[in-house]
């Protein structure tokens, strides 16, 4: 019998060691073989890019997000960053003969393969400043204080910074939660919140955020988080924990 490719991809994104049934199985089945390796090659590429960065690992809720986004099986659905300074290696599979009794369809796994190289992509794009302030060569060009909504009693602040070459980013600090099973985002939004851009996910405390290169701040001037449930759907919850207007200092 052949193990799931969602199967496959969940034990190349965890590192762990086939239980024997499977490594058999590898051994005789080129197909399910080729998938496992296949997804294993992918987890190390981009471990390995992530070498390269000293990053905080996201919490689980980061995962959550990911998960319910591209709508992933339950067998998925624990943290894959859970144990990583312990990783553990991945069995070697040996080639024997041919099984040619498997099926091959439409390969609908995909968005699993995906799912275990994006972790890395989340570390990179959504942690990269959960602990960075301020850079030393990068001037303070705007800043808003964030004051709660109703029903939340948070508060914090946004700084925008430009550096040198002209590209700006945005920390925000917050001292507060989302609900319980929430995560919190930030946006910009304009004037009157009829225009928004999310920025991304705040985990912990602070963040900086990119500014795109498009996005005029004299436009979206406000700095908004928002607390967001994780069912995978981008547009604004409506439920902003506190907001402020970026003033030039």
């Amino acid at each position: 019998m052949h193990p799931e490719p969602d199967e496959l991809a969940a034990l190349a994104a965890d590192g762990g060691e086939p239980d024997a049934t499977t490594r058999a199985h590898l051994r005789s089945c080129p197909d399910c073989r080729r998938d496992y390796e296949e997804f294993a090659a992918t987890v190390a590429r981009s471990r390995a890019a992530a070498a390269d960065f000293d990053l905080e690992r996201p919490s689980p809720s980061v995962w959550g997000g990911i998960h319910a986004q591209l709508g992933l099986s339950a067998d998925l659905a624990s943290d894959p960053l859970a144990d990583a300074d312990t990783p553990r290696p991945v069995a070697e599979v040996r080639p024997e003969p041919a099984d040619t009794g498997r099926r091959r369809g439409t390969r609908w796994w995909w968005p699993a393969l995906a799912a275990a190289a994006a972790v890395v992509g989340v570390v990179a794009g959504i942690t990269i400043g959960t602990n960075l302030v301020s850079r030393t060569n990068e001037a303070i060009i705007a800043e808003a204080r964030l004051d709660p909504l109703p029903g939340w009693s948070a508060e914090g602040r946004a700084l925008v910074e430009e550096g040198s070459d002209g590209r700006r980013s945005i920390v925000v600090e917050m001292d507060g939660e989302a609900a319980p099973g929430q995560v919190k985002e930030v946006w910009l939004l304009n004037d009157d919140a009829s225009g928004l851009v999310s920025l991304g996910l705040l985990d912990g405390k602070t963040g900086r955020f990119a500014v795109p290169t498009d996005v005029d701040l004299a436009t979206f001037s406000l700095v908004d988080v928002s607390s967001e449930p994780t069912n995978g759907d981008p547009a604004h919850s409506g439920d902003s924990i506190v907001r402020g207007q970026l003033r030039a200092t």
